[in-house]
Protein backbone atom coordinates (compact mmCIF):
# COMPACT_ATOMS: atom_id res chain seq x y z
CA UNK A 1 0.00 0.00 0.00
CA UNK A 2 3.00 2.22 0.78
CA UNK A 3 4.71 1.12 -1.95
CA UNK A 4 1.44 2.60 -4.48
CA UNK A 5 1.38 5.61 -2.30
CA UNK A 6 4.85 6.74 -3.29
CA UNK A 7 4.43 5.67 -6.68
CA UNK A 8 1.46 7.60 -7.20
CA UNK A 9 2.79 10.59 -5.64
CA UNK A 10 5.91 10.48 -7.89
CA UNK A 11 3.82 10.25 -11.07
CA UNK A 12 1.68 12.95 -9.95
CA UNK A 13 5.32 15.25 -8.99
CA UNK A 14 6.44 14.65 -12.39
CA UNK A 15 3.18 15.22 -14.55
CA UNK A 16 3.29 18.40 -12.27
CA UNK A 17 6.50 19.13 -13.24
CA UNK A 18 6.46 18.51 -16.95
CA UNK A 19 3.36 20.52 -17.36
CA UNK A 20 4.78 23.39 -15.69
CA UNK A 21 8.13 23.26 -17.64
CA UNK A 22 6.16 22.70 -20.65
CA UNK A 23 3.78 26.08 -19.79
CA UNK A 24 7.36 27.96 -19.57
CA UNK A 25 8.25 26.93 -22.94
CA UNK A 26 5.27 27.49 -24.31
CA UNK A 27 5.66 31.37 -23.17
CA UNK A 28 7.00 33.62 -25.53
CA UNK A 29 10.21 35.69 -24.43
CA UNK A 30 10.84 38.77 -26.10
CA UNK A 31 13.18 39.63 -28.84
CA UNK A 32 16.40 42.43 -28.31
CA UNK A 33 19.95 43.16 -28.91
CA UNK A 34 22.36 41.41 -27.13
CA UNK A 35 24.62 43.30 -24.85
CA UNK A 36 27.88 43.26 -22.99
CA UNK A 37 28.85 41.81 -19.36
CA UNK A 38 27.68 43.57 -16.76
CA UNK A 39 26.82 47.05 -18.63
CA UNK A 40 24.36 45.31 -21.09
CA UNK A 41 23.17 47.58 -24.38
CA UNK A 42 24.09 50.93 -22.28
CA UNK A 43 27.07 51.59 -24.37
CA UNK A 44 25.35 51.78 -27.52
CA UNK A 45 22.87 53.85 -26.78
CA UNK A 46 23.75 57.29 -27.65
CA UNK A 47 22.68 60.60 -26.30
CA UNK A 48 19.48 60.25 -27.59
CA UNK A 49 18.24 56.97 -26.84
CA UNK A 50 14.91 58.15 -28.00
CA UNK A 51 16.43 57.78 -31.24
CA UNK A 52 17.84 54.51 -31.19
CA UNK A 53 14.86 52.79 -29.31
CA UNK A 54 13.08 53.51 -32.20
CA UNK A 55 15.69 52.51 -34.79
CA UNK A 56 15.89 48.72 -32.98
CA UNK A 57 12.07 48.33 -33.83
CA UNK A 58 13.35 47.78 -37.89
CA UNK A 59 14.85 44.70 -36.20
CA UNK A 60 13.23 43.32 -33.43
CA UNK A 61 9.67 44.75 -33.91
CA UNK A 62 7.03 47.02 -32.06
CA UNK A 63 8.16 45.34 -28.39
CA UNK A 64 11.55 43.87 -27.30
CA UNK A 65 13.65 43.58 -24.45
CA UNK A 66 16.98 45.41 -23.88
CA UNK A 67 19.36 44.76 -21.08
CA UNK A 68 20.28 48.27 -19.68
CA UNK A 69 22.88 47.89 -16.52
CA UNK A 70 21.46 44.83 -14.54
CA UNK A 71 18.15 45.82 -15.40
CA UNK A 72 16.14 43.78 -18.35
CA UNK A 73 13.69 46.41 -19.61
CA UNK A 74 10.37 45.48 -21.61
CA UNK A 75 10.18 48.70 -25.25
CA UNK A 76 7.05 49.57 -26.04
CA UNK A 77 7.82 51.30 -29.74
CA UNK A 78 4.25 51.26 -31.54
CA UNK A 79 1.20 52.35 -30.73
CA UNK A 80 -0.91 49.55 -30.34
CA UNK A 81 1.23 48.02 -28.37
CA UNK A 82 1.19 50.68 -25.63
CA UNK A 83 -2.77 51.19 -26.01
CA UNK A 84 -3.21 48.29 -25.17
CA UNK A 85 -0.60 48.09 -22.63
CA UNK A 86 -1.39 50.82 -20.94
CA UNK A 87 -5.11 50.49 -20.46
CA UNK A 88 -4.56 47.00 -18.41
CA UNK A 89 -3.84 47.41 -14.79
CA UNK A 90 -0.86 45.30 -15.28
CA UNK A 91 1.24 48.22 -16.66
CA UNK A 92 0.06 50.72 -14.00
CA UNK A 93 3.16 50.51 -11.08
CA UNK A 94 6.04 52.42 -11.01
CA UNK A 95 9.23 50.72 -9.87
CA UNK A 96 9.61 50.90 -6.19
CA UNK A 97 13.29 51.43 -6.31
CA UNK A 98 13.62 54.95 -8.23
CA UNK A 99 16.94 56.32 -7.74
CA UNK A 100 17.66 59.92 -6.02
CA UNK A 101 14.79 59.38 -3.25
CA UNK A 102 12.69 60.99 -6.41
CA UNK A 103 9.22 60.47 -3.98
CA UNK A 104 9.24 60.10 -0.33
CA UNK A 105 5.64 59.06 -1.43
CA UNK A 106 7.09 55.66 -2.61
CA UNK A 107 10.00 55.51 -0.55
CA UNK A 108 7.30 55.80 2.82
CA UNK A 109 3.61 55.16 1.60
CA UNK A 110 3.53 53.10 -1.16
CA UNK A 111 0.95 55.51 -2.73
CA UNK A 112 2.14 55.39 -6.16
CA UNK A 113 2.75 51.57 -6.12
CA UNK A 114 0.07 48.98 -7.63
CA UNK A 115 -3.54 50.72 -7.00
CA UNK A 116 -3.53 53.72 -4.85
CA UNK A 117 -1.87 55.93 -7.24
CA UNK A 118 -5.59 56.19 -8.77
CA UNK A 119 -7.13 57.99 -5.56
CA UNK A 120 -4.18 60.05 -5.50
CA UNK A 121 -5.06 61.24 -9.37
CA UNK A 122 -9.21 61.26 -8.86
CA UNK A 123 -8.77 63.52 -6.22
CA UNK A 124 -6.16 65.79 -7.99
CA UNK A 125 -8.10 66.61 -10.80
CA UNK A 126 -11.23 67.10 -8.60
CA UNK A 127 -9.47 69.98 -6.86
CA UNK A 128 -8.11 71.27 -10.02
CA UNK A 129 -11.73 71.27 -11.42
CA UNK A 130 -13.07 73.14 -8.60
CA UNK A 131 -10.10 75.64 -8.80
CA UNK A 132 -10.87 76.42 -12.20
CA UNK A 133 -8.34 74.43 -13.92
CA UNK A 134 -8.49 75.34 -17.46
CA UNK A 135 -11.55 77.26 -17.04
CA UNK A 136 -12.13 81.20 -17.14
CA UNK A 137 -10.46 81.55 -13.45
CA UNK A 138 -7.85 80.49 -13.86
CA UNK A 139 -7.53 81.74 -17.45
CA UNK A 140 -7.21 84.97 -15.53
CA UNK A 141 -4.84 83.97 -13.43
CA UNK A 142 -2.43 83.05 -16.90
CA UNK A 143 -3.63 86.28 -18.17
CA UNK A 144 -1.78 88.21 -15.03
CA UNK A 145 1.38 86.17 -15.51
CA UNK A 146 1.40 86.62 -19.06
CA UNK A 147 0.51 90.74 -19.65
CA UNK A 148 3.90 91.05 -17.00
CA UNK A 149 6.08 89.17 -19.33
CA UNK A 150 4.54 91.30 -22.24
CA UNK A 151 6.04 93.86 -20.42
CA UNK A 152 9.27 92.83 -19.68
CA UNK A 153 9.94 91.06 -23.15
CA UNK A 154 9.47 95.32 -24.37
CA UNK A 155 12.17 96.48 -22.29
CA UNK A 156 14.43 93.54 -24.01
CA UNK A 157 12.80 95.01 -27.72
CA UNK A 158 15.81 94.23 -30.55
CA UNK A 159 18.09 92.88 -28.07
CA UNK A 160 19.38 89.00 -28.33
CA UNK A 161 17.72 87.09 -25.69
CA UNK A 162 17.34 83.64 -24.08
CA UNK A 163 13.95 83.45 -23.98
CA UNK A 164 14.38 80.35 -21.38
CA UNK A 165 15.31 82.69 -18.95
CA UNK A 166 12.60 84.85 -18.64
CA UNK A 167 9.99 81.95 -19.47
CA UNK A 168 10.89 79.89 -16.08
CA UNK A 169 9.69 82.18 -13.46
CA UNK A 170 6.60 82.74 -15.61
CA UNK A 171 5.72 79.61 -15.71
CA UNK A 172 6.22 78.38 -12.38
CA UNK A 173 4.54 81.18 -10.86
CA UNK A 174 1.64 79.77 -12.84
CA UNK A 175 2.30 76.52 -10.52
CA UNK A 176 2.62 78.55 -7.74
CA UNK A 177 -0.89 80.13 -8.02
CA UNK A 178 -2.20 77.00 -8.34
CA UNK A 179 -1.10 75.12 -5.85
CA UNK A 180 -0.26 78.17 -3.14
CA UNK A 181 -2.22 80.53 -4.48
CA UNK A 182 -0.21 82.97 -4.80
CA UNK A 183 2.84 84.46 -7.13
CA UNK A 184 6.08 85.61 -6.88
CA UNK A 185 7.32 88.72 -8.12
CA UNK A 186 10.25 87.64 -10.71
CA UNK A 187 13.51 89.29 -8.80
CA UNK A 188 12.29 87.91 -5.51
CA UNK A 189 15.43 85.89 -4.07
CA UNK A 190 12.98 82.66 -3.28
CA UNK A 191 11.75 82.94 -6.90
CA UNK A 192 15.35 83.02 -7.97
CA UNK A 193 16.29 80.56 -6.10
CA UNK A 194 13.37 78.17 -7.24
CA UNK A 195 13.64 78.87 -10.93
CA UNK A 196 17.71 77.98 -10.54
CA UNK A 197 16.58 74.68 -8.66
CA UNK A 198 14.04 73.38 -11.02
CA UNK A 199 16.70 74.17 -13.76
CA UNK A 200 19.62 72.30 -12.45
CA UNK A 201 16.45 69.65 -11.75
CA UNK A 202 15.63 69.23 -15.17
CA UNK A 203 19.44 69.12 -16.27
CA UNK A 204 20.91 67.10 -14.19
CA UNK A 205 17.79 64.17 -14.22
CA UNK A 206 18.84 63.29 -17.65
CA UNK A 207 22.68 63.33 -16.82
CA UNK A 208 22.25 61.03 -14.20
CA UNK A 209 19.56 58.98 -15.52
CA UNK A 210 21.85 56.05 -16.69
CA UNK A 211 22.15 55.14 -12.68
CA UNK A 212 18.47 53.48 -12.33
CA UNK A 213 20.29 51.09 -14.27
CA UNK A 214 22.96 50.43 -11.72
CA UNK A 215 20.94 49.69 -8.05
CA UNK A 216 24.07 49.54 -6.22
CA UNK A 217 26.27 52.18 -7.69
CA UNK A 218 23.38 54.64 -7.65
CA UNK A 219 22.97 53.61 -3.84
CA UNK A 220 26.93 54.63 -3.79
CA UNK A 221 26.86 57.62 -5.03
CA UNK A 222 23.30 58.55 -3.40
CA UNK A 223 25.23 57.89 0.17
CA UNK A 224 28.41 60.12 -0.90
CA UNK A 225 26.94 62.40 -2.45
CA UNK A 226 29.05 62.38 -5.80
CA UNK A 227 28.98 64.53 -8.61
CA UNK A 228 25.68 65.59 -10.78
CA UNK A 229 24.08 62.49 -8.35
CA UNK A 230 24.87 65.43 -5.23
CA UNK A 231 24.26 68.51 -7.40
CA UNK A 232 20.67 66.58 -7.90
CA UNK A 233 19.87 65.65 -4.83
CA UNK A 234 20.42 68.88 -3.38
CA UNK A 235 18.47 70.16 -5.87
CA UNK A 236 15.47 68.04 -5.08
CA UNK A 237 16.02 69.07 -1.40
CA UNK A 238 15.65 72.62 -1.70
CA UNK A 239 12.20 72.41 -3.92
CA UNK A 240 10.83 70.17 -1.60
CA UNK A 241 12.04 72.31 1.37
CA UNK A 242 10.22 75.25 -0.90
CA UNK A 243 7.06 73.03 -0.92
CA UNK A 244 7.12 72.33 2.80
CA UNK A 245 7.54 75.97 4.36
CA UNK A 246 4.08 76.60 1.99
CA UNK A 247 2.80 73.59 4.05
CA UNK A 248 3.59 74.61 7.20
CA UNK A 249 2.20 78.39 6.71
CA UNK A 250 -1.06 76.79 5.00
CA UNK A 251 -1.53 74.60 7.95
CA UNK A 252 -1.23 77.86 10.46
CA UNK A 253 -3.78 79.90 8.21
CA UNK A 254 -5.65 77.23 7.30
CA UNK A 255 -10.07 78.43 6.74
CA UNK A 256 -12.53 75.67 6.26
CA UNK A 257 -14.34 78.22 4.81
CA UNK A 258 -12.31 79.44 2.39
CA UNK A 259 -10.72 77.21 0.13
CA UNK A 260 -7.71 79.18 -1.24
CA UNK A 261 -6.16 76.53 -3.22
CA UNK A 262 -4.84 72.97 -3.79
CA UNK A 263 -2.75 72.60 -0.86
CA UNK A 264 -5.83 73.89 1.32
CA UNK A 265 -8.33 71.18 -0.48
CA UNK A 266 -6.01 68.65 0.34
CA UNK A 267 -5.27 69.24 3.68
CA UNK A 268 -8.81 69.17 4.58
CA UNK A 269 -8.85 65.92 2.39
CA UNK A 270 -6.33 64.73 5.15
CA UNK A 271 -8.42 65.85 8.22
CA UNK A 272 -11.58 63.59 6.77
CA UNK A 273 -9.35 60.73 6.52
CA UNK A 274 -6.73 60.58 9.48
CA UNK A 275 -8.65 58.09 11.34
CA UNK A 276 -8.39 56.14 8.17
CA UNK A 277 -4.94 53.87 8.87
CA UNK A 278 -4.96 52.86 4.93
CA UNK A 279 -5.13 56.61 4.09
CA UNK A 280 -2.74 57.67 1.33
CA UNK A 281 -3.48 61.55 1.96
CA UNK A 282 0.03 62.40 4.20
CA UNK A 283 1.96 65.23 4.23
CA UNK A 284 4.75 63.19 2.35
CA UNK A 285 2.59 62.80 -0.10
CA UNK A 286 1.56 66.03 -0.53
CA UNK A 287 5.25 67.41 -0.73
CA UNK A 288 5.97 65.21 -3.54
CA UNK A 289 2.67 66.18 -5.30
CA UNK A 290 3.66 70.41 -5.08
CA UNK A 291 6.95 69.14 -6.28
CA UNK A 292 6.08 67.05 -9.32
CA UNK A 293 3.51 69.96 -10.24
CA UNK A 294 6.63 72.04 -10.43
CA UNK A 295 8.38 69.37 -12.31
CA UNK A 296 5.91 68.65 -14.87
CA UNK A 297 4.01 71.59 -14.80
CA UNK A 298 6.18 74.61 -15.19
CA UNK A 299 9.75 73.20 -16.74
CA UNK A 300 7.41 71.28 -19.77
CA UNK A 301 5.58 73.75 -20.47
CA UNK A 302 8.37 76.17 -20.42
CA UNK A 303 10.36 73.95 -23.12
CA UNK A 304 7.30 73.81 -25.12
CA UNK A 305 6.83 77.93 -25.58
CA UNK A 306 10.70 77.86 -26.13
CA UNK A 307 10.47 75.21 -28.38
CA UNK A 308 7.46 77.33 -29.98
CA UNK A 309 9.32 80.83 -29.87
CA UNK A 310 12.62 79.10 -31.96
CA UNK A 311 10.47 77.40 -34.67
CA UNK A 312 8.65 80.53 -35.34
CA UNK A 313 11.77 82.04 -35.62
CA UNK A 314 13.45 79.21 -37.66
CA UNK A 315 10.20 79.23 -40.20
CA UNK A 316 9.17 82.58 -41.20
CA UNK A 317 6.42 81.34 -43.36
CA UNK A 318 5.04 79.62 -40.67
CA UNK A 319 5.12 82.44 -38.36
CA UNK A 320 3.53 84.71 -40.78
CA UNK A 321 0.18 82.31 -41.12
CA UNK A 322 -0.20 82.02 -37.61
CA UNK A 323 -0.13 86.13 -37.26
CA UNK A 324 -2.70 86.69 -40.17
CA UNK A 325 -4.98 84.03 -38.05
CA UNK A 326 -4.31 86.15 -35.10
CA UNK A 327 -5.20 89.43 -36.30
CA UNK A 328 -8.13 88.50 -37.92
CA UNK A 329 -9.37 86.88 -35.09
CA UNK A 330 -7.97 89.12 -32.36
CA UNK A 331 -7.12 91.81 -33.83
CA UNK A 332 -4.28 94.26 -32.16
CA UNK A 333 -5.65 94.75 -28.37
CA UNK A 334 -7.92 91.72 -27.67
CA UNK A 335 -6.23 89.52 -25.19
CA UNK A 336 -6.36 85.75 -26.30
CA UNK A 337 -8.53 83.16 -24.27
CA UNK A 338 -8.35 79.30 -24.86
CA UNK A 339 -12.10 79.38 -26.78
CA UNK A 340 -10.43 81.33 -29.70
CA UNK A 341 -8.33 78.23 -30.79
CA UNK A 342 -11.79 77.02 -31.95
CA UNK A 343 -11.28 79.89 -34.35
CA UNK A 344 -7.60 79.73 -34.96
CA UNK A 345 -6.88 76.16 -36.67
CA UNK A 346 -3.77 77.02 -38.12
CA UNK A 347 -2.12 78.19 -34.79
CA UNK A 348 -3.20 75.21 -32.90
CA UNK A 349 -1.90 73.12 -35.51
CA UNK A 350 1.26 74.41 -35.55
CA UNK A 351 1.67 73.71 -31.47
CA UNK A 352 -0.20 70.44 -32.07
CA UNK A 353 2.88 69.57 -34.94
CA UNK A 354 5.83 71.08 -32.25
CA UNK A 355 4.76 68.38 -29.63
CA UNK A 356 4.77 65.50 -32.21
CA UNK A 357 8.02 66.80 -34.50
CA UNK A 358 10.04 67.05 -31.26
CA UNK A 359 7.89 65.29 -28.45
CA UNK A 360 8.68 66.95 -25.71
CA UNK A 361 8.48 63.74 -23.38
CA UNK A 362 9.64 61.26 -25.83
CA UNK A 363 10.42 58.37 -23.06
CA UNK A 364 7.64 57.69 -21.17
CA UNK A 365 8.11 57.58 -17.36
CA UNK A 366 9.13 53.90 -16.26
CA UNK A 367 6.69 51.98 -15.83
CA UNK A 368 5.95 48.52 -13.38
CA UNK A 369 4.25 45.11 -14.10
CA UNK A 370 2.01 44.58 -11.50
CA UNK A 371 1.49 40.41 -12.65
CA UNK A 372 2.42 38.69 -15.00
CA UNK A 373 1.01 39.63 -17.94
CA UNK A 374 1.36 38.87 -21.82
CA UNK A 375 1.07 42.08 -24.72
CA UNK A 376 1.39 41.27 -28.44
CA UNK A 377 1.99 37.42 -28.19
CA UNK A 378 4.96 37.53 -25.93
CA UNK A 379 5.17 36.82 -22.03
CA UNK A 380 5.92 39.96 -19.79
CA UNK A 381 7.06 38.58 -16.05
CA UNK A 382 5.30 40.64 -12.84
CA UNK A 383 8.06 43.15 -11.78
CA UNK A 384 9.00 43.54 -15.12
CA UNK A 385 10.70 47.75 -16.02
CA UNK A 386 9.18 49.15 -19.16
CA UNK A 387 9.51 51.43 -21.35
CA UNK A 388 7.01 53.39 -23.79
CA UNK A 389 8.77 55.25 -26.47
CA UNK A 390 6.39 58.09 -27.48
CA UNK A 391 8.66 59.62 -29.88
CA UNK A 392 8.96 56.42 -31.94
CA UNK A 393 5.25 56.79 -32.27
CA UNK A 394 5.37 60.18 -33.26
CA UNK A 395 7.88 59.52 -35.79
CA UNK A 396 6.52 56.01 -37.64
CA UNK A 397 5.93 56.45 -41.36
CA UNK A 398 2.93 54.29 -41.40
CA UNK A 399 0.79 56.60 -39.08
CA UNK A 400 2.49 59.91 -40.59
CA UNK A 401 3.79 59.15 -43.61
CA UNK A 402 6.84 59.41 -45.48
CA UNK A 403 7.85 63.09 -44.39
CA UNK A 404 7.70 62.41 -41.02
CA UNK A 405 10.96 64.67 -40.39
CA UNK A 406 9.62 67.05 -41.50
CA UNK A 407 7.86 70.03 -39.56
CA UNK A 408 4.63 70.24 -40.98
CA UNK A 409 1.47 71.68 -39.57
CA UNK A 410 -0.96 71.05 -41.99
CA UNK A 411 -0.73 67.55 -41.28
CA UNK A 412 -3.18 68.06 -38.68
CA UNK A 413 -5.84 69.74 -40.61
CA UNK A 414 -8.57 69.16 -42.47
CA UNK A 415 -8.65 68.97 -46.03
CA UNK A 416 -10.43 72.35 -46.19
CA UNK A 417 -7.95 73.94 -43.52
CA UNK A 418 -11.03 75.26 -41.48
CA UNK A 419 -10.79 72.42 -38.79
CA UNK A 420 -7.90 70.69 -36.73
CA UNK A 421 -7.91 67.12 -36.97
CA UNK A 422 -6.15 65.09 -33.78
CA UNK A 423 -5.67 61.08 -34.81
CA UNK A 424 -5.73 58.64 -31.68
CA UNK A 425 -2.06 58.19 -32.11
CA UNK A 426 -1.23 61.78 -31.28
CA UNK A 427 0.09 60.95 -27.51
CA UNK A 428 1.99 63.86 -26.41
CA UNK A 429 0.76 63.36 -22.97
CA UNK A 430 0.82 59.55 -22.82
CA UNK A 431 -2.01 57.21 -23.28
CA UNK A 432 -4.64 55.44 -20.76
CA UNK A 433 -5.52 55.25 -17.25
CA UNK A 434 -2.01 57.37 -16.29
CA UNK A 435 -1.60 59.63 -18.77
CA UNK A 436 -0.73 63.45 -17.96
CA UNK A 437 -3.54 64.78 -15.68
CA UNK A 438 -2.16 68.53 -16.32
CA UNK A 439 -3.01 68.24 -20.04
CA UNK A 440 -5.62 70.56 -20.09
CA UNK A 441 -3.99 73.17 -18.13
CA UNK A 442 -0.66 72.61 -20.11
CA UNK A 443 -2.93 73.46 -23.54
CA UNK A 444 -4.21 76.25 -22.37
CA UNK A 445 -0.89 77.54 -21.05
CA UNK A 446 0.76 77.05 -24.44
CA UNK A 447 -2.05 78.55 -26.39
CA UNK A 448 -2.54 81.42 -24.75
CA UNK A 449 1.40 82.25 -24.57
CA UNK A 450 2.19 81.90 -28.04
CA UNK A 451 -1.11 83.82 -28.94
CA UNK A 452 -0.31 86.99 -26.74
CA UNK A 453 3.70 86.77 -27.62
CA UNK A 454 3.04 86.55 -31.66
CA UNK A 455 0.36 89.52 -31.40
CA UNK A 456 3.02 91.39 -30.02
CA UNK A 457 6.45 90.40 -31.51
CA UNK A 458 7.57 89.28 -34.59
CA UNK A 459 10.49 86.70 -33.76
CA UNK A 460 13.40 86.60 -35.30
CA UNK A 461 17.15 85.12 -35.35
CA UNK A 462 20.12 87.35 -34.41
CA UNK A 463 21.71 88.93 -37.98
CA UNK A 464 24.08 85.89 -39.48
CA UNK A 465 22.49 83.56 -37.12
CA UNK A 466 20.89 80.52 -37.27
CA UNK A 467 18.56 78.09 -35.29
CA UNK A 468 19.85 74.87 -33.76
CA UNK A 469 17.20 72.58 -33.70
CA UNK A 470 18.98 69.87 -32.11
CA UNK A 471 17.23 69.22 -28.48
CA UNK A 472 19.07 68.50 -25.30
CA UNK A 473 17.61 65.28 -23.20
CA UNK A 474 17.07 66.31 -19.80
CA UNK A 475 13.76 66.35 -17.55
CA UNK A 476 12.53 66.54 -21.39
CA UNK A 477 13.26 66.93 -25.00
CA UNK A 478 14.35 71.06 -24.62
CA UNK A 479 15.75 73.43 -27.40
CA UNK A 480 19.92 74.83 -26.62
CA UNK A 481 19.61 78.01 -25.20
CA UNK A 482 20.16 80.27 -27.88
CA UNK A 483 19.29 84.45 -28.86
CA UNK A 484 16.21 85.47 -30.38
CA UNK A 485 15.39 89.15 -31.48
CA UNK A 486 11.93 90.22 -30.54
CA UNK A 487 10.25 93.33 -32.43
CA UNK A 488 7.15 95.28 -31.22
CA UNK A 489 4.82 95.13 -34.34
CA UNK A 490 2.95 98.97 -35.04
Amino acid sequence: MELTTLVLVSAFVVLVSLWYASRKKDRNPLPGPIGLPIVGYLPFMTTKPYIKFTKLVKRYGPIYSVRLGSRNVVILADFNVTKEAFASDAFMGRPPDLPFDLSETTKKTGAFLDMPWKEQRRFSLHMLRDLGFGKTKMEEHLKEEIVELLERMDQLEGKPTKMSNILAPSMSNNIASLLFGKRLKHDDPKRIKLDNMLSDVGKLAGATAWQLFFPFLNNIFEKFEIGNTGKLLHALREVRQYVRDELDEHEKTLDHNNIRDFMDGYLLEMEKKVNDPMTTFKRDVLVDLGRAFFGAGSETVRISVDWMLLICAHFPEVQRKMYSEIQEVLGHERFPTRADHLNMPYTEAVILEMNRWKTIIPINLMRYTLQDTELNGYFIPKHSYVLSVIYAVHHDKKLWGADVEEFKPERFLSEDRKKVVKPEFFIPFSIGKRQCPGKVFAEVEVFLYVAAILQRFEISLPPGKQADLEGMLGIGLQPKRQDLVFKRRS
